[in-house]
């Protein structure tokens, strides 16, 4: 069953929730602008999966049905993830963040099994699209899983010589390792994450500051003062809703002087 390729999903971190909202429109401008770019008269050149079909499969194909389908669906797909995303991003900024990464892959679910049944070619090929969905399924359950976990405050773990984050792109440091321990009022202003995590209220891994700085956050972002850990190789930002930052600042410093 044909279907266009899925734009690679990526919520790009910025000053973060106006540029979530950034990526919100763009994703729901190229899913909308598919829905006018595929033609009954291009499809054999642009449309994955018909455009590698035979002339006999192609003639058991409603393409002209299928590509009003196609238009109709991601339309609605664009209008759809934006107004979502607004929506619950009143709500709960993690919902908003997983909300324009899950969207789109199960709305494709719907499109290849809706589109089924505009091909009537043999049951070996029709099922086929029932293997691709599963597939989708799966990635689907997999990247959930991931979003899950990195949804969640970053454990700080003290040991007697070492302090541990666990968790995505977690790490650990010895006492020998920290030169600073600070607690600052917000984050620096980032350009890009170079490799990290950035959805919702949550940031974790490696980001480049716009005064050319790479930093690691562990960060609930909506949690502040931020601790701020100077290592001999790292700077590192720190917060969670399950301690307080003044109360983890005094327990570090205590730690620390050990």
């Amino acid at each position: 069953m044909p279907t266009i390729f899925l734009p690679k999903l990526q919520v790009i971190y910025p000053q973060f929730h106006q540029h979530m909202f950034t990526a919100a429109i763009i994703l729901a401008v190229i899913f909308t602008s598919l829905g006018f770019t595929v033609t009954a008269g291009n499809a054999k050149y642009i449309l994955s999966g018909y455009n590698t079909m035979s002339e006999a499969d192609r003639a058991k194909m409603d393409i002209i049905g299928y590509v009003r389908f196609f238009k109709r669906f991601h339309i609605f797909l664009g209008i759809s993830l934006i107004s979502g995303f607004l929506i619950l991003t009143l709500l709960n900024n993690n919902w908003a963040g997983s909300f324009i990464i899950i969207y789109p892959l199960l709305a494709y679910v719907f499109l290849i099994a809706k589109g089924n049944k505009y091909y009537r070619g043999t049951k070996g090929q029709r099922s086929g699209t029932y293997v691709g969905m599963a597939i989708l399924l799966v990635i689907i359950a997999g990247i959930s899983t991931q979003l899950y976990s990195s949804l969640q405050d970053s454990k700080l773990i003290f040991s007697d010589n070492n302090l541990e984050i666990k968790g995505m792109y977690g790490l650990k440091l010895s006492k020998t390792d920290i030169a600073k321990i600070e607690l600052v009022p917000e984050l620096p202003p980032i350009s890009y994450r170079s490799n990290g995590f950035a959805a919702g209220d949550f940031a974790k891994g490696n980001f480049k500051t716009k005064d050319g700085r790479t930093i690691k956050l562990f960060v609930n972002k909506k949690i502040n003062p931020f601790l701020f850990i100077t290592t001999k190789t790292d700077q590192i930002y720190y917060s969670s809703n399950e301690i307080a930052s003044q109360a983890l600042y005094d327990k570090l410093r205590l730690w620390s002087a050990d």
